[in-house]
């Protein structure tokens, strides 16, 4: 009897298409306040860098690239995607047997072969040599190196720079000759800043709320943004849609306050710098709190977020020119006056868009500024009418 099996099919999947949906509507409520990270680790569902889950729970890339085998795979060329390696997988180390640097008194030199890598200081006839864990960074303005020195995890005085080929001060550490060998070798982890190191540059470092870095998955994986995908997977293999659907997190249901919260778990969110007052030059590296402060940002309008010019699964554009048409989606002739205001309103002999130029928008509207404790630049992501002579702001 072939002839009711499409009919039969087609009940099956509008069946299941009204549970998605309906699962969909009900991800969609969200509230809608900007908060500290804290904050977020605090309410109810997946957030990034929580740690509350157990091994069992997380199913690894693999399982995912089953139904979801482009994403899987475009991922895996992103920059979150190598955020952290093992240092056996470290390629500079690979590369580079010996690697050294003098800052009198002290002498560093990092040495591989193929066990391991140990980072050891000298100065004055005495030295300290740590086994090197863990290379965090994707190696593309830098690489920091976890140490392990006495069963502590220290994070090296010293990181990798290829801009220069060579190592350097690590950002943010203390840039005068340090007065101990131990201050020449690194700086001790509290137990907290290791986790939180780890949460944001590996998957499932932190399992029920306690610390393993030697079991975790190098980088940020899928799990660590959508949540630990086993009852998801479980859920989909059995066509119970609407469970599995629940089961994981899809931050794209996410309004604009909470997406760039969302992303700002790792990269700073607008509240984690206001409250700890990181007004120094240095916070052009916290992307969602610069974005904050761009003038497009202030409605909040919900085509203003990480998400509307990058693509979390794909690799990086780092052509100015692909952004474009990011900027002209609000910025344009049929844009309404209401979104576009100022000197890029309609002027005679003018482009409507822009008094300037029609392309390129970013390298005037965000700037790179050289930081020289990271020996390259950083594009800024305040949004903004920039001016010759105008000072960084804050």
């Amino acid at each position: 009897m072939p002839g009711p099996a499409p009919k039969l099919l087609l009940v099956f999947i509008l069946a299941g298409l009204s549970e998605w949906y309906s699962a969909g509507a009900q991800r969609q409520d969200h509230t809608e306040t900007s908060e500290l990270t804290a904050q977020r680790l605090r309410g109810q569902g997946w957030w990034p860098t929580r740690g509350d889950g157990a091994r069992e729970d997380f199913v690894g890339t693999a399982a995912c690239a089953v139904c979801h085998k482009q994403v899987a795979l475009t991922q895996r060329g992103t920059p979150m995607a190598h955020a952290a390696s093992k240092a056996s997988e470290t390629e500079v180390l690979r590369s580079n047997p010996t690697i050294t640097l003098s800052t009198p008194p002290f002498q560093t030199a990092i040495s591989t072969n193929h066990v391991s890598s140990n980072y050891t200081v000298s100065g004055g006839g005495e030295s300290i040599s740590g086994q090197l864990l863990w290379s965090m960074g994707a190696g593309v303005k830098g690489q920091t190196f976890i140490l392990n020195y006495l069963g502590i995890l220290f994070e090296s005085q010293l990181s990798y720079f290829p801009s220069i080929g060579g190592l350097d001060i690590t950002p943010e550490h203390p840039r005068g000759t340090p007065q101990y060998l131990e201050s020449a070798f690194g700086a001790p982890q509290s137990d907290k800043a290791a986790q939180q190191c780890f949460a944001c540059h590996t998957t499932a470092s932190t399992l029920r709320q306690q610390f393993d870095p030697d079991h975790a998955t190098p980088g940020v994986t899928c799990e660590a943004c959508h949540g630990p995908g086993t009852r998801h997977v479980k859920a989909m293999r059995a066509k119970q849609f609407k469970t599995g659907m629940d089961a994981i997190l899809d931050p794209g249901y996410f309004g604009p306050l909470e997406l760039v919260d969302f992303c700002g778990a790792c990269h700073r969110a607008p509240l984690d710098v206001i409250s700890a007052k990181a007004f120094t030059p240095l916070n052009i590296r916290f992307q969602p709190y610069r974005l904050s402060k761009s003038r497009c940002w202030s409605r909040p309008d919900p085509r203003i977020t990480c998400v509307a010019c990058h693509n979390p699964h794909e690799p990086l554009a780092r052509d100015a020119g692909f952004y474009d048409a990011k900027c002209l989606a609000c910025h344009s002739t049929v844009a309404t006056h209401a979104t576009i205001d100022g000197p890029h309103g309609p002027q005679p002999g003018k482009p409507f868009t822009c008094p300037v130029s029609t392309e390129h928008c970013i390298t005037c509207h965000m700037p790179k500024y050289q930081d020289p404790q990271f020996h390259g630049s950083f594009t800024d992501h305040d949004i903004r009418i920039v001016r010759p002579g105008d000072p960084y702001p804050l």
